[in-house]
């Protein structure tokens, strides 16, 4: 297949979602840098743009330049046909960046780095934002990062230009895993960190459709007040809660386990208990969707699809039971080493 052109819409006869790209020129936004303000913050705080202590503090990442196509290239034949065209349509914008310091002496500053995609595979949509907060505070560092919808993780970092854990990007998804050990020859290289200004923020919060808007506002304007675990929106709505609660059971099951097809397994049945339950089942779909989606990416092996209409938590017990749902053998490669990963976090 070829590149698909970024400017143009697209109609697969129906059967798969139209791509289209309204704002892509918003998201290239040309903006005078040297009258570029910084000033959309809290009172007690104050913002600037600080290119070398922005490239000196970027945490190293893997998959963010190329994640996408080394995903079509492994496992293009596998994924759904509307999956691999959206993923062929997606360009990596840059990433924009800016510091927010607390005002007086040695106060703490937060390095706000924000990554942009002109669309996003899963779930399908036009402009995707992940952010990565680095914290500076005396001798330490450590990263406050994007899981899966916006949900919020912590790692802690080693000093700047030592070997250590990073960061890989879940192609498709744009979210990030801990990665202890990534090699040096896999990072992502030549990562110029943009400006981002007030204008930036101000036009991606107010782009007049809500899928394609930037939904970050609070943690932008305060990021000290960011929580891990949690969540980098205003206000989650029950299913991102659910989302999040969800691989965080994950989470903590991979830890567990040595397995990782075992973790998963467990993750998901803790979930069903602790996240969902018998007297919240309106939150099942929400379940589903963030293992559809994991399907999607290819990380999940699983009927497909699996309809959230007619499904129990039994139902979507005996699955699990007979090993219908499981890890896909990139899937267990990509979660291997995240036990050890979250060793590292608070």
């Amino acid at each position: 297949m070829s590149k698909l052109d970024n400017k143009a819409d697209y109609d697969y006869g129906g059967a798969i979602p139209l791509i289209e790209k309204k704002f892509d020129h918003l998201l290239h936004l040309d903006v005078d840098t040297k009258a570029a303000t910084y000033n959309l913050c809290g009172g007690d705080l104050k913002g600037k743009y600080d290119a070398a202590l922005l490239a000196e503090h970027l945490p190293p990442t893997w998959g963010v330049l190329n994640g996408d196509a080394t995903l079509l290239s492994s496992l293009g034949k596998a994924l759904p046909e509307d999956t691999r065209l959206a993923l062929e349509s997606t360009n990596f914008v840059g990433v924009f960046g800016r510091v927010l310091e607390e005002k007086g002496w040695g106060g703490m500053k937060c390095l706000q780095y924000l990554y942009v995609w002109d669309y996003q595979a899963v779930p399908a949509h036009e402009a995707d934002y992940e952010p990565i907060f680095v914290f500076l505070d005396g001798g330490r560092r450590h990263v406050v990062y994007d899981l899966v919808h916006y949900c919020s993780r912590r790692l802690d970092l080693n000093k700047p230009g030592q070997t250590g854990p990073g960061l890989r990007m879940i192609p498709g998804w744009h979210s990030f895993l801990p990665a202890p050990n990534l090699e040096v020859s896999a990072l992502d290289r030549d990562i110029h960190v943009k400006p981002l200004t007030d204008k930036h923020l101000e036009t991606w919060w107010n782009i007049p459709e809500p899928e394609p808007q930037l939904k970050i506002r609070k943690h932008f304007l305060d990021p000290f007040k960011l929580e891990a675990p949690g969540h980098f929106m205003d206000e989650p709505d029950e299913a991102s809660v659910t989302m999040c609660c969800t691989f965080l059971e994950i989470e903590k099951a991979l830890a567990e386990f040595e397995d990782p097809r075992q973790g998963l397994v467990e993750g998901i049945k803790r979930a069903m208990t602790r996240c969902i339950g018998l007297f919240a089942l309106h939150r099942l779909p929400a379940l589903i969707q963030l293992l559809s989606e994991m399907s999607q990416v290819g990380l999940v092996a699983m009927p497909a699809p699996i309809a959230s209409v007619g499904m129990s938590l039994a139902s979507l017990g005996n699955l699990l039971r007979d090993g219908f749902i499981n890890l896909t053998n990139s899937g267990k490669t990509f979660f291997e080493s995240f036990g050890r990963a979250s060793d590292s976090e608070d």
